[in-house]
C-alpha cells in the first residue's frame, strides 16, 4: 500500500525533534524615512534542548555550573542503535541496552 499523507506527528513528537535537531531564526529590522534610519534590530534566535546547544558550542549563562550530576548525566548519554533510546555510555558499552537488551559485544561462547 503506498501512502500519499505522511504519518500524523503529534506535538510532543514535534517538539521533541525540534529540540534534537535546533532551529535558528537570524533576522534584521530596519525603518528609514527617506535617508534617515529611525529604527534597526538584529536577533539571532535559537532553540534548542540543553543538549544541542552545547553540540553547537554555545555559552551559557554566567554562573551555570555544567559540573552538576544532571548536566553531566544529560551530557554523557548516548542513542541505542537499535531502539534510538538513551542510556549512559557506560551502561551501552558494559551491560548492553536497558531499553531493547541489545548488546554491541554479545557472549562469547
Amino acid at each position: 500500500m503506498v501512502r500519499l499523507r505522511p504519518e500524523e506527528t503529534g506535538l510532543k513528537e514535534l517538539v521533541d525533534r525540534v529540540l534534537d535537531k535546533g532551529v535558528v531564526v537570524d533576522t534584521s529590522v530596519r525603518v528609514d524615512l527617506g535617508s534617515l534610519d529611525l529604527l534597526g534590530a538584529k536577533a539571532h534566535i535559537i532553540l534548542a534542548s540543553f543538549k544541542t546547544a552545547e553540540k553547537m558550542g554555545l555559552d551559557f549563562p554566567e554562573g551555570t555550573n555544567l559540573n552538576t550530576p544532571a548536566w553531566r548525566d544529560l551530557t554523557t548519554k548516548q542513542s541505542c542503535p537499535v531502539c534510538d533510546m538513551e542510556s549512559r555510555q557506560e551502561e551501552l558499552k558494559e551491560e548492553g541496552c536497558p531499553w531493547c537488551g541489545w548488546n554491541y559485544r554479545p557472549d562469547e561462547r
